[in-house]
């Protein structure tokens, strides 16, 4: 697909994965002034529209912050200038997903017991909590690809879970709501993104898999351009490819 001319203006949105928050981009990126709602603060879809009103924006959603997105692209496509999905999670029932997601188990659980879901969220707001560097060790045990080097990084587990344990903790609730509803049926608000879409995925991202991205390829009405990190992981993929996605207008950078 031809990428020429995909370089963004402001106002630019970004919707954070889970666990996750607003702090999430400084893990990977000095980005600044990009508004970037807290789920906490209540539904980003109220937050973005409060800000901007009318004027179109950017958007750029992250791993499971691309649900949001999709949904607010959907809903309120006149506000959406370009749809930047980055590592994103698709619909569960696009495909056999769960057995190739990290974050597979706790999904299923979600879907089918959703008791025991609320139970164990509970346990991991509590372990990041006294125990963050544990915490994140367990969460990052199978990195691979570009996020291993992250992984190993003492400063950026730090942050990471800073920024967990918020979700996690006063952030519980809208956690838990928002992956109950990504684990529903959904995927007839694809056919309603109709705005312009570039999706970039990695290569050897164990979170998100590549399928996922390939599947929205498919499904979404006006995908634009379909960007590859060769060796990406998750964050490692978001770090690849902010900076293209916040070039002025014009500027050249080197693409890998």
């Amino acid at each position: 697909m031809d990428c020429a001319g995909l370089n963004a203006v402001p106002p630019l949105v970004y919707l954070h994965g889970l666990p996750g928050g607003p702090d999430e981009l400084k893990l990977v990126s000095d980005m600044a002034g990009a508004f970037a709602p807290d789920l906490r603060d209540g539904p980003a879809a109220d937050q973005i529209i409060a800000r901007f009103g009318a004027t179109p924006v950017t958007l750029i959603g992250f791993s499971l912050g691309a649900f949001g997105a999709m949904r607010f692209a959907a809903d309120h496509p006149s506000r959406i200038a370009h749809l930047h999905l980055i590592a994103p999670a698709a619909p569960l029932e696009l495909g056999d997903f769960l057995k190739d997601m990290a974050g597979g188990p706790i999904f299923r659980m979600a879907r089918d017991h959703p008791w025991l879901f609320r139970l164990v969220t509970r346990v991991q707001g509590l372990v990041a909590r006294i125990a963050p560097d544990f915490f994140a060790r367990q969460v990052f045990a199978l990195s691979q690809g570009k996020d291993a080097p992250l992984a190993a990084d003492p400063a950026f587990r730090r942050d990471w879970s800073a920024v967990a344990q918020q979700c996690l903790s006063r952030g519980a609730a809208a956690y838990r709501a928002e992956i109950t509803a990504y684990v529903g049926p959904w995927s007839d608000v694809l056919a309603r993104v109709d705005v312009p879409t570039t999706i970039w995925y990695g290569t050897a991202d164990h979170w998100v898999p590549p399928a996922m991205a390939e599947a929205l390829a498919q499904a979404l009405p006006n995908v634009a351009c379909v960007r590859q990190i060769m060796d990406g992981s998750h964050y490692s993929t978001l770090a690849a490819a902010l900076p293209h996605i916040t070039a002025p207008s014009g500027d050249q950078i080197a693409f890998s």
